[in-house]
């Protein structure tokens, strides 16, 4: 049975003022310099982007719980992360913040997905606060995962991450990270 059209007309008209709205406090924020940082796609989504320099050192990866069965598979091993969020590729480069969480090992198999929370903490001189994603990750793979909240002038952030694996030394491995936003 379908819905009169008054309730269809109303449902229409209340989409319309909500996006009159959002499109109105994003313009609030760009001028007030709160979204400045954001790139913007050509299909108006905002997105932000950032390398992340992931140490495989002891000092910045620790195992916090081993294999459930270290003879078999790596699964079920937990490890904590706090890594440099960086401007750019070069390790040196301009510092945004940092990247926390945990990995819990996900596969008994040799392509080592992982759940991953992870909680980004920026502050580039315009915006600052917390950004939380967690997902399925595969080691060296292209991943999305998703944005699902943030503090600051992130507070109230949904949208996807991209990561893209760039590459790796015996020190430290380089993953670039694209985050959209709704």
């Amino acid at each position: 049975m379908s819905r009169p059209l008054s309730c269809r007309a109303t449902s229409v008209t209340a989409l319309l003022i909500m996006t009159s709205l959002l499109a109105w406090s994003a313009k609030e924020a760009d001028s007030a310099g709160r979204i400045s940082s954001w790139s913007i796609m050509q299909d108006g989504t905002p997105f932000l982007k950032y390398y992340v320099q992931a140490g495989l050192t002891a000092a910045y990866l620790g195992e916090l719980i081993s294999p459930l069965n270290s003879t078999q598979s790596t699964f079920g091993q937990t490890k904590l992360f706090a890594f440099n969020v960086t401007e750019g590729e070069d390790a040196t480069s301009r510092l945004l913040g940092s990247m926390r969480g945990y990995t819990v090992q996900a596969s008994a198999t040799p392509d080592y997905h992982s759940v991953e929370v992870e909680v980004l903490e920026y502050n580039d001189g315009s915006l600052n606060g917390t950004i939380s994603l967690q997902g399925i990750v595969t080691v060296g793979k292209t991943n999305e995962i998703a944005v699902v909240g943030g503090t600051g002038d992130f507070r109230g952030i949904r949208g996807y991450a991209v990561i893209s694996f760039i590459s790796s030394s015996d020190t430290l491995a380089l993953y670039y990270h694209e985050l959209f936003v709704n």
